[in-house]
C-alpha cells in the first residue's frame, strides 16, 4: 500500500513548492536585511518594525503563492480551499434526511405490518361469519319447511274432512313426441281414471268409495290443452292439479299444466351424494338422512324437477328403505359417502325414485 501512495505522489510539484518557497523565504530575508541597514522607514514606522513588516509580507506572499499553485494544479485543493464548508454542510443535510427517511421507513413497516394483521383478522372474522350465515341459512330452510309442513298438518287437522289439498298434484303422465289427437284423448282419460282412483283412495279412509261414484270439472276444458299437446315435436307432460280444496263428496275441481320434458337424469346416474362422518359431535344418523334427502331435493328442483306445488317433494323413499339405510349409518365408524341413484329416467315432471348407496 505504502508505495503505492509514494509512486503516485507528484514530487515534481512538491519540490517546486518547497524550492520557490526557500527562494521567497531568501529573497524577503535579504530585503528585510537590505532595508533594515538603510534604515528605510515605511508608513512612517521605524527602521526595525519595516525590515520586520517586509518579512510578513514575504512569508504572507509565499503562502499565497504555495496555495495558488497547488490551487492550479489540483482539484482536491481547490474543492478543499473552497467548497469544503458547503461540502460539509451538504453532507450533514445528507445525513439528517438518511435519518429522517429511516424514521419513515421503520414508521411505514410498523404501520405495513399492522395493516397486515387487521386484513388477516378481517379474513378470519368474514370467513367466520360466512361460514356462520351458512348455518343460519341452512337452519332457517329446516325451519321453514318443518313449519310449513306443521301448517299442512294443522290446517288438515283443523278442516277434517279435507281429502285433498289445493293445488296437490292428482296425476300425471308424459305424452310422447309426436303423438296424436286420438293417442292424446286416451292419456288425459288414463289421467282421469288416476284423478277418481286417488280421490276415492283417500276417501276410502272413510267409508268405502268407488273410483265411478268421484265426480270430476277439469280446467280448463279437455279442448283447450289437446291441440298443445298433439303432434308436438318433443316429450312433453301433462299435470293435473287440485285446483281447490277438495272435502268428502265434494266434485272434485282441477286445473292442468303442460310443457316440454326433458331427461334430466339416466337410470343408475348418480343425483347426489354426501360425505358424513359419524366422529362429528352430535352425530345423529337418522338426522344426517333426513338432511341428505332435503339437500337431495333441493337439488333436484334446482336441476329441473317439478315439485308438488302443495308439499314441494318430488318423490319419496320407502319407510322401510329408510330405515333400512339409517340402520347402516348407525354401524360406520369411518368417513361414509351417501349416493342417491336414479332407480329410473328421471324427466322434468318427475317423480324422483331413488335408492340410496353407502361407500
Amino acid at each position: 500500500m505504502q508505495p503505492q501512495v509514494l509512486s503516485g505522489t507528484n514530487w515534481t510539484l512538491i519540490v517546486s513548492i518547497i524550492a520557490g518557497s526557500a527562494i521567497l523565504a531568501y529573497l524577503g530575508d535579504v530585503l528585510g536585511s537590505k532595508y533594515g541597514k538603510q534604515r528605510i522607514s515605511l508608513f512612517g514606522l521605524r527602521p526595525k518594525h519595516t525590515s520586520r513588516l517586509i518579512t510578513g509580507f514575504t512569508g504572507i506572499f509565499i503562502s499565497v503563492t504555495v496555495l495558488s499553485v497547488m490551487s492550479f494544479f489540483s482539484e482536491n485543493v481547490r474543492s478543499a480551499l473552497f467548497t469544503l464548508k458547503s461540502l460539509q454542510q451538504e453532507l450533514t443535510w445528507s445525513r439528517e434526511r438518511l435519518t429522517e427517511q429511516q424514521a419513515f421507513l421503520q414508521t411505514t413497516t410498523l404501520s405495513l405490518d399492522m395493516a397486515r394483521f387487521d386484513l388477516e383478522t378481517l379474513r378470519n372474522d368474514r370467513d367466520l361469519l360466512e361460514s356462520e350465515k351458512n348455518d343460519l341459512e341452512a337452519l332457517i330452510f329446516s325451519l321453514r319447511e318443518d313449519a310449513e309442513e306443521m301448517s299442512r298438518e294443522l290446517e288438515i287437522m283443523r278442516l277434517g274432512t279435507i281429502t285433498v289439498q289445493a293445488n296437490a298434484l292428482l296425476a300425471q303422465r308424459d305424452v310422447p313426441p309426436g303423438a296424436s289427437p286420438e293417442r292424446v284423448r286416451e292419456i288425459l282419460a288414463a289421467l282421469k281414471g288416476d284423478i277418481r282412483a286417488l280421490v276415492a283412495e283417500r276417501r276410502s279412509e272413510e267409508r268405502y268409495v268407488a273410483s265411478d261414484d268421484v265426480s270430476l270439472l277439469l280446467e280448463p276444458e279437455e279442448s283447450s290443452i289437446l291441440p298443445r299437446l298433439s303432434n308436438a315435436p318433443e316429450r312433453q307432460y301433462v299435470r293435473v292439479l287440485a285446483a281447490e280444496n277438495i272435502a268428502m263428496d265434494e266434485e272434485v275441481k282441477a286445473r292442468f299444466e303442460s310443457g316440454p320434458s326433458y331427461l334430466l337424469y339416466d337410470e343408475g346416474e348418480i343425483l347426489y351424494r354426501r360425505l358424513v362422518d359419524p366422529q362429528e359431535t352430535g352425530f345423529n344418523a337418522e338426522d344426517a338422512l333426513h338432511a341428505f334427502l332435503r339437500e337431495l331435493k333441493n337439488q333436484a328442483i334446482k336441476n329441473g324437477v317439478l315439485p308438488d306445488p302443495a308439499t314441494n317433494s318430488v318423490g319419496s323413499l320407502e319407510g322401510e328403505d329408510f330405515f333400512d339405510v339409517v340402520e347402516k349409518l348407525k354401524n360406520i365408524e369411518l368417513p361414509t359417502i351417501i349416493n342417491a341413484l336414479a332407480l329410473q329416467a328421471i324427466y322434468t315432471e318427475g317423480p324422483v325414485r331413488i335408492k340410496i348407496v353407502l361407500e
